[in-house]
């Protein structure tokens, strides 16, 4: 388990709290690093870590500290996955740092237990991005879904985070919606820029730049905000807009391609689903059917734009789930459920 040694940085105090672990490639291998707040002020904590070790995340609020073994680098996720028969799913959109709130609803609908283990059997929980910037808790969250990956994966079920527009974002170095806490911790931490600390290099870097922005689960499509007729016209199947991603993160790929996938009309920033400024959606029953059919189909299941419940959309054939008042999307035998942190559901009626 870590254990970390530190070093105060003289002249330097926090209002933002502790924050960390980060873990780093140093040249003997792992470290970790993370920012404490004593009596003398904030202080830079590391040690060199064996591949395998075990951190602790801390308790925040009234969420437990939970501890998390190091895996290997990850290989890049699947795109495509068919689950065990009847397997239930859990869906949450866009947690931007709450992380209290993303666990009191996993927790409401057993997903996890108190403790945050995995308690979801064979069911799959899906994360549509944005778990990155806004809030203040980002860093809890990424270490939570990557501790339930493995756990999930151990139970025959699954876990699975996909890239929206923020985590491109910070990836690349745009830190426009960072929240406060972290430009501190980059300057605690001695970096450059927060992005430094999710470098390819890096633990957490290096398993977010394994993740898909595209996920089919049996007959239904995950992602983001959104497919585009013209990410439709142009060809490119899931497989391949998932690797350009990773491959702009990577900086192996620039161009017209990588300009489409991740700009406006890809599926990280698309919202022609949705009115804007009293106008209709851009986006025509016929241009959504084509999605569905183009990448074999029948419903997707969106973020990126807030509506005020969770929204079946073109006859059910889309299901917006960034709900605010916050809340998630459970299906079960065939029935969709708004699912909320106090555990309380309604069913979806309208759902295809």
């Amino acid at each position: 388990m870590l254990v970390l040694a530190g070093m105060a940085l003289a002249g330097m105090a926090t209002a933002a709290g502790p924050d960390g672990p980060y873990i780093l490639r140093g040249a003997a291998g792992w470290e970790a690093v993370s920012v404490e707040v004593t009596a003398d002020g904030a202080q830079r904590k590391s040690q060199a870590l064996a591949a395998d070790a075990a951190v602790v995340i801390p308790a925040v609020g009234k969420v437990p500290a939970f501890e998390v073994k190091l895996r290997e680098p990850a290989g890049d996720a699947p795109g495509e996955i068919r689950t065990a028969a009847n397997a239930a799913l859990f869906v949450v959109a866009d947690t931007h740092g709450e992380y209290e709130t993303l666990v009191s609803t996993l927790r409401a609908h057993k997903v996890i237990d108190a403790k945050l283990r995995w308690t979801f059997a064979r069911g799959h929980l899906v994360v549509l991005g944005d778990v990155f910037d806004r809030g203040p808790n980002h860093l809890e969250i990424l270490w939570l879904l990557y501790k339930l990956e493995a756990e999930a994966a151990n139970a025959h079920g699954g876990a699975h985070l996909l890239l929206g527009n923020h985590e491109t974002m910070v990836l690349r170095g745009d830190l426009r919606y960072l929240h406060a806490r972290y430009v501190e911790t980059a300057q605690l931490l001695a970096q450059p820029t927060y992005s430094e600390l999710f470098g390819a290099q890096t633990l957490l870097g290096q398993w977010l730049r394994s993740r898909p922005a595209m996920l089919r689960i049996n007959d239904q499509l995950f992602l983001h905000a959104g497919v585009s007729r013209a990410l439709v016209d142009s060809g490119l199947s899931l497989a391949e807009v998932n690797s350009t991603v990773r491959a702009v993160l990577n900086g192996t790929e620039e161009g017209a391609v990588a300009e489409l996938v991740l700009g406006s009309f890809g599926p990280l920033w698309y919202r022609g689903y949705f009115p804007e400024r009293g106008l209709p959606p851009t986006a025509t029953p016929a241009d959504v059917d084509l999605a569905l059919k183009t990448y074999g189909v029948r419903r997707m299941l969106v973020g990126h734009t807030i509506v005020e419940s969770i929204t079946p959309l073109y006859d059910g054939k889309v299901i917006a789930v960034q709900a605010r008042p916050f809340a998630g999307l459970l299906m079960r035998k065939g029935e969709y459920w708004s699912a909320r942190p106090d555990g309380g559901k309604q069913r979806l009626s309208t759902a295809r």
